[in-house]
């Protein structure tokens, strides 16, 4: 079978499964996010910048595992483009670990602003803020080296989602990407970056007002039109394994109250229109959703593939007889069992859900993104089980990538450092960042300066493109 054919055929098992119909055997979809680099020897330092070193983690992955689906191709490298503006940011890597700092584009008030006009807010206030004093140090040869970054990023996910189908037969999961765009609600980015955990929590409750108009304006600026794309569109694209991807986490910070005021309205208008259509969706729940499960009780069989975190399986299909689920292998299970073990989870898992007849998937309940996250002997051991196909997996590129960061982490502290975890990192904004080529930021300014920089520093053959790439390109900048 080739990888075309293989491609093919996964991508009826995972649309079968999502549909409640029997399926052959049960599909396996992996959430190996930066665990892949450890398994081949690497430390993130070695990769999370050089794409030649990202591929072969990802080749080398797929070489050993043959699974039907995986969660990312090593697209979370963008690094690549904000460390040409300097070290720091309020995502952050260490050789054993990626993280994120709670951050703040805005305030409370200051919302509107944002919703206003993003890129002018983005220039005007993120930026300066984020880079501080080197910001109008910028010149012109700096802004080049971070465009071309984010062009070889871009070109990166491209060629390297071209491999996984052409090569490996992995085939996407959704039409919704990190190059389309992905579905994002109000309440998700507020948590996210335009206010933090932190200062989220005390706004819903001290400025409900405002929160409450952001989310609003923001989902009919952004989810509407899909709704009504959705409504407007034929049958099920076939070319993927599902027609939506959805990831939820706010819902973990909101009481029943909140949920039901500023998440619930516009996720329902989406869900709606998908099942209009007889599509499915696939939810990624971190955290837990089933103290929300009445809210999804309405729609049919086939609408709806939750990916689950937190929450038990067989719990779950108890509250949700209608949603398919997605999960059930734990990562603790998965780092401390033996493979007879893991295996046996699969067979409960695989007869107590009645996976025969559809509405299951095999996964992973976490992404795995420390290389203690699962031991390559269970992971071989549940995709050779659930596949039937053969993997190659040993343990040396995970003990090789230990050794390493034992080395570098010795080596930091020898020179007066810290350990370089990712524990124990300070919330807030990252440090003003200290990129200065002693020059002057000739883009300062808005209008004035962004549309200089849109016509000097986008290439000329990307001219066109320019009303897309733009908006990306600050949006690393800005969140990265």
């Amino acid at each position: 079978m080739d990888a075309k054919q293989l491609q093919t055929g996964r991508i009826g098992l995972f649309r079968s499964a999502a549909r409640f119909e029997p399926v052959d055997r049960v599909p396996y979809f992996s959430s190996a996010v930066t665990w892949k680099v450890f398994h081949a020897g690497h430390t993130l330092d070695e990769a999370m910048t050089d794409y030649a070193v990202m591929e072969e983690c990802v080749r080398a992955f797929l070489d050993a595992y043959p699974v039907d689906g995986l969660l990312d191709y090593g697209i979370r490298n963008q690094f690549g483009v904000t460390e040409t503006l300097g070290p720091g940011g309020y995502y952050y890597y260490t050789p054993e670990a990626i993280a994120i700092r709670d951050h703040a584009h805005c305030t409370p008030e200051t919302l509107k602003d944002f919703l206003a006009d993003p890129a002018r807010y983005t220039w005007e206030t993120v930026l300066p803020a984020k880079y501080g004093d080197a910001w109008r140090t910028f010149g012109r040869e700096t802004w080049k080296r971070a465009f071309k970054a984010y062009m070889d990023y871009t070109a990166f996910i491209i060629r390297i989602g071209s491999a996984v189908r052409k090569d490996y037969g992995v085939p996407s999961m959704a039409p919704n990407n990190p190059m389309k765009g992905a579905i994002s609600f109000g309440i998700e980015e507020l948590l996210a970056n335009l206010l933090g955990i932190k200062q989220l929590s005390i706004a819903m409750r001290r400025n409900k007002e405002e929160v409450e108009s952001f989310v609003r304006a923001w989902d009919e600026a952004r989810i509407d039109p899909i709704v009504e794309t959705v409504k407007k569109s034929g049958k099920p694209d076939e070319s993927y394994c599902f027609d939506a991807s959805v990831m939820m986490l706010a819902q973990n910070v909101l009481n029943p109250k909140q949920f039901e005021t500023l998440y619930w309205p516009s996720l329902e208008k989406l869900l709606d229109a998908y099942a209009e259509k007889h599509m499915n969706v696939r939810i990624f729940a971190e955290g837990s959703i089933l103290r929300y499960a009445e809210y999804f009780r309405k729609y049919p069989k086939g609408t709806l593939t939750f990916h689950i975190e937190a929450d038990d399986p067989f719990a779950f299909r108890e509250a949700l007889p209608n949603a398919a689920i997605m999960g059930g292998l734990t990562t603790d299970l998965l780092a401390n069992g033996t493979p007879e073990e893991c295996v046996r989870r699969c067979g409960e898992l695989a007869d107590g859900l009645g996976a025969k007849n559809g509405g299951f998937i095999f996964s992973e309940n976490k992404m795995l993104s420390y290389a203690n996250d699962v031991k390559p002997e269970n992971l071989a051991a549940v995709v050779e089980y659930v596949t039937g196909r053969p993997c190659k997996a040993d343990g040396n590129g995970i003990a090789a990538a230990k050794e390493k960061i034992a080395t570098k982490n010795a080596a930091e502290t020898e020179n007066g450092g810290k350990p370089q975890t990712a524990d124990g990192a300070a919330d807030g904004p990252a440090r003003p960042l200290n990129a200065s080529q002693g020059d002057e930021n000739p883009y300062v300014g808005y209008p004035e300066g962004y549309k200089r920089f849109s016509r000097e520093i986008v290439p000329f053959y990307l001219k066109p493109m320019s009303a897309a790439l733009l908006p990306l390109f600050l949006q690393i900048l800005r969140d990265g």
